[in-house]
């Protein structure tokens, strides 16, 4: 991004591209264009930890063609998955995320209403913060809909202790990280911004680092051991992050 008082739109994708992990920890996101069929295309897409489609949208301004558009890329996904197999994994599973500046009461209203019909991640991006260099993204969670916690709730017992263990060792560090989703993923974000993601399927849960940080970027919460490890690696995810903002009131 050239200036960073200015959000430049035209900048974004090629910005998004390089940093997935802004959206998502574990996104990888191609620079290419995703052609769906006639007059159907996305100017970027991706994939998640399981094969996903992941498609960005990206829009300054939201009208409703930009509803009905998103509306015709699920179904064309969900109708004519096996095209794409080639592409994903679960082709027929599309996931949208949306990127824009501003949300109006009506079109929020219909955000709203479209996230619960298919998986559906909107931000809003605004001018960095002094000092930074990167845009700063805002991830948007329904109205109506409740919070990370209440997802807690859907899950089979067996998974149950682990998922608990990890999400209160997460709220229990200093400062706290802050949890994020209305659906799966829960994305864990402290002042940095996005550290981890955490899925849920029915074979388990998957915790998942940005591709940047060292070791398996996915880790499966099979066993006490291994949700140990996701917590350390938050841990040091708050120490790294302390440093940094030390190092930049020192030298402010």
């Amino acid at each position: 991004m050239s200036d960073p008082a200015i959000i430049d739109f035209s900048q974004l994708q090629s910005w998004l591209v390089a940093n997935p992990d802004a959206l998502e920890p574990g996104l990888v996101l191609h620079d290419k264009v995703l052609d769906l069929g006639p007059d159907l295309t996305v100017p970027i897409y991706g994939v998640d930890p399981f094969g996903r489609p992941c498609l960005c949208m990206i829009h300054q301004t939201l009208d409703s063609t930009v509803s009905e558009k998103m509306l015709e890329v699920v179904s064309r996904l969900q109708t004519e998955g096996r095209r794409f197999r080639p592409l994903f994994a679960l082709p027929s599973e599309p996931r949208i995320f949306l990127i824009t500046s501003a949300i109006s009461s009506e079109l929020r209203h219909r955000l709203d209403l479209l996230a619960g019909a298919f998986p559906l991640r909107t931000y809003v991006v605004s001018d960095a913060l002094p000092g930074e260099v990167t845009p700063n993204l805002h991830l948007e969670d329904p109205v109506s809909h409740r919070g990370p916690h209440s997802l807690l709730e859907q899950l089979p017992m067996s998974f149950l202790a682990r998922v608990e263990r990890l999400i209160n060792g997460a709220e229990a560090l200093q400062p706290s990280i802050l949890l994020q989703g209305h659906d799966w993923p829960i994305i864990f974000v402290n002042q940095s911004g996005p550290i981890a993601a955490l899925f849920a399927d029915t074979k388990g849960l998957t915790f998942t680092r940005p591709h940047s940080s060292q070791g398996n970027a996915g880790l499966r919460l099979e066993n006490d051991e291994v949700v140990d490890s996701a917590i350390d690696y938050l841990m040091r995810c708050q120490i790294n992050s302390d440093s940094l903002a030390a190092e930049s009131v020192t030298s402010g």
